[in-house]
């Protein structure tokens, strides 16, 4: 089950910004909440046994402009260990379970 609020962590080519994500599952849906460097963004994907993936777009900062990305991990126990890629970049997004 990989319900939970996650403390975590992006190593992205602007810099590691830490954050929240919380995820709820509902059937082969999850819904996430993900919290970092003070915006909040909603996201829902798909979840199959401990694999979740989102995908979506994100507005940076000029002169990047409007990203597609996707966004895949695993969660191991509490451990949410993912990778988020982009046509141009990609980088990781580690977690821990905090409740």
């Amino acid at each position: 089950m990989i319900d939970g609020t996650y403390e975590v962590e992006a190593k992205t080519p602007l810099g590691k910004k830490r954050g929240d994500l919380v995820m709820v599952t509902e059937g082969d849906v999850c819904k996430a909440t993900l919290s970092i460097a003070g915006k909040q963004a909603n996201l829902v994907g798909s979840i199959v046994d401990d694999e979740v993936s989102f995908e979506g777009n994100v507005k940076l900062p000029f002169p990047i402009g409007k990203v597609a990305y996707v966004l895949t991990g695993t969660v191991t126990g509490d451990v949410l260990a993912g990778v988020c890629r982009t046509k141009k970049f990609s980088f990781d997004v580690n977690g821990t379970r905090v409740a």
